[in-house]
């Protein structure tokens, strides 16, 4: 049994051809395709690419594509032969064997079987005495042939050994098409395997396919039961993915390339849970998940300039401060189970990489699990960084805490139970609390993460690979001043349910870039949740808290639409609560704070009835009232 060999087009990364080769090296994959585009704007000669392949211990397994093979026209068919023979020559000198080839997609193209079988036939013979074999793929948007059941039929037809079919994702998953019509397809006749996944777009094909495929893991295909029926019908070749993306055709290369090794990794194990592998094929298998709970913890940066509003806006939360770090800048706020660790201090290994000082942000999540070192593990079998560390000042350094980077300001924390002890013993200042409040809340509902553009799917397909979480349809709201794209993503753990928000202001370049002013509390926030939202704003409102005010406007609109009361609405007027239900009689109650800084705020929220939205239809309200602050 062999290990599935991992492959990926050229196409896919940014860069020149060798700078593509070298991160395909370094990311793991065993070989790749050469897009004919990248061959003929490298410097490089054929033979020399071959090289250097060799050296970097890739294989060259299909030199695509190969198009409008066929013609209705004999004279352009003829020339089309000449035209293939010179390919040949291109890919002996290569090394490659294996040549793509679409079908057409002109109105010239052959539009009856007997032909196209014929012509087939005479370029299979071709590809044969030259020591070559032909992958036939259909394209989606084919003049004749556009479904891959299509394509198998000619091949079989044509019964030739130099013939095959390749078969991609996104060809057959975009139309609709069942792909369980593979397990039929002979594997020996199956030459090529090209995988992409895209989220869920009406529009034409063409166009979703040219600008909008992505990695496994980071759209919406059921790519697992295609990879199950493609194991099942005896495919033993590379599994290799096609993107084109144009977010990814300026993206580190580096990067695009480690994502796209890890997307194939996180799907075999995907497809393993489907089927059995055969006894030729072994389906990768990382160490399982270990044990997770729910969000224990929080630090912010807040730097120097906001730690004071913000340690006032979480004491209005109901938080206490109760310890202090003399040394490291740290204070210390609880609340039942929850703490809170804010970050006074400038450029030190505690303060959000690339996040300015006067910009408060979200720099660790900290969730409960008993056993990390699972985590850690897991996660660098599938190529994610993780590391275990310590808090500066705690004496016993131990592996209670391991930490993964989510976003280039954010990292999540698996820490066990002890963990806790340890790290609140560094605190060395107590200060005096003179009153204990009750709990205005008891547990992080969710975390709205900011996500520039060109990280939001290696974000995804981290949280989906590594940790499992489901994704919810994305959502996309307009605001007065622009468009902010989310995307829920949760998981069901022992403690509860994680929910984390990836909201994406598009346009925005990187992490490093602060938002304009104008965009504040457009995409980060922490929401606790309640068991009595007006208990929990009126207790509030008596720490202080003056809660984000609404337009009387949504309230008459909301009086409109659900029958209320006259006193339930005054009250959510008075206190800054918005509303939503979903048809099964779930309610989703819930109210946030100002700003902190340009883009921090928190949401208090209150769910009944199994509830499981976040309350969006009130986004485009709540963004509205934050621009008028």
């Amino acid at each position: 049994m062999s290990a599935v060999a991992t492959s990926v087009a050229t196409v896919s990364l940014s860069g020149s051809l060798d700078e593509k080769m070298r991160a395909i090296a370094d990311a793991g994959f065993d070989g790749f395709e050469v897009f004919e585009p990248d061959l003929i704007s490298s410097p490089d000669l054929p033979e020399d690419i071959a090289k250097k392949a060799a050296d970097l211990g890739l294989t060259l397994d299909l030199y695509q594509p190969f198009r409008d093979a066929d013609s209705a026209d004999p004279d352009q068919f003829a020339r089309n032969l000449v035209r293939i023979e010179r390919k040949f020559d291109v890919m002996e000198q290569l090394g490659c064997d294996l040549l793509l080839v679409c079908s057409s997609p002109l109105a010239g193209a052959v539009r009856e079987d007997d032909l196209l079988i014929e012509q087939m036939a005479i370029l299979a013979e071709r590809a044969h005495r030259r020591g070559m074999r032909l992958a036939y793929e259909a394209l989606a948007w084919g003049t004749h042939v556009d479904t891959y059941g299509h394509a198998w039929d000619i091949v079989r037809q044509v019964d030739h050994p130099a013939l095959g079919t390749c078969l991609d994702s996104f060809h057959i998953l975009s139309r609709g098409d069942d792909p369980a019509g593979i397990r039929d397809i002979p594997g020996e006749k199956i030459f090529f395997l090209q995988l992409a996944d895209a989220p869920h777009l009406v529009m034409d094909v063409l166009q979703w396919s040219r600008h909008h495929r992505c990695f496994p893991g980071q759209g919406n295909f059921d790519l697992a039961r295609f990879g199950a029926d493609v194991v099942a019908s005896g495919y033993t070749g590379p599994w290799s993915l096609e993107i084109f993306n144009d977010v990814f055709r300026h993206s580190d290369t580096g990067r695009t390339a480690s994502d796209a090794h890890r997307s194939l990794l996180y799907l075999q194990e995907q497809v393993r849970g489907i089927e059995t592998p055969s006894a030729e094929t072994d389906l990768f298998s990382p160490p399982p998940p270990g044990p997770i709970e729910n969000v224990v913890s929080l630090r912010i940066a807040a730097g120097p300039a906001k730690a004071a509003q913000l340690g006032t806006v979480l004491r209005q939360l109901g938080f206490d401060l109760t310890a202090a770090h003399s040394e490291h800048g740290l204070s210390l706020f609880t609340q039942g189970p929850l703490a809170v660790a804010v970050d006074t201090t400038v450029d030190t290994l505690w303060t959000a990489p690339g996040v300015p000082a006067h910009l408060p942000a979200l720099a660790q999540i900290g969730v409960r699990s008993e056993r990390p070192d699972l985590w850690l593990t897991r996660a660098r079998a599938l190529g994610v960084t993780a590391s275990t560390v310590t808090m500066p000042g705690v004496a016993d350094a131990t592996d209670a805490v391991v930490r993964l980077a989510v976003t280039g300001a954010t990292s999540l924390d698996l820490r066990t139970r002890d963990s806790a002890g340890a790290w609140q013993s560094a605190f060395d200042l107590a200060p005096r609390v003179t009153e204990r409040h009750d709990a205005c809340v008891s547990h992080v509902d969710h975390i709205a993460l900011a996500v520039p553009a060109e990280s939001w799917d290696g974000v995804m397909l981290l949280l989906r690979s590594v940790f499992g979480m489901v994704p919810r349809d994305g959502q996309d709201v307009v605001d007065a001043i622009g468009l902010v794209r989310s995307q829920a993503l949760t998981l069901d753990t022992a403690g509860g349910t994680i929910r984390l928000s990836l909201n994406m202001v598009p346009g925005r370049p990187s992490d490093s870039d602060p938002l304009p002013a104008a965009r504040r509390g457009g995409v980060g926030h922490v929401a606790f949740g309640c068991e009595d939202i007006y208990a929990a704003a009126s207790a509030m409102v008596d720490r202080g808290l003056t809660p984000l005010r609404i337009s009387p406007n949504y309230y008459r609109d909301l009086d409109a639409r659900f029958e209320l009361g006259s006193d339930t609405l005054d009250a959510m007027q008075r206190l800054g609560i918005l509303y939503d239900a979903d048809a099964s009689g779930g309610e989703f109650f819930h109210f946030f704070t100002g700003t902190v800084g340009d883009d921090l705020f928190f949401e208090v929220v209150q769910r009944t009835g199994g509830y499981e939205g976040y309350g969006e239809t009130n986004s485009a309200v709540r963004l509205a009232a934050q621009l008028q602050e």
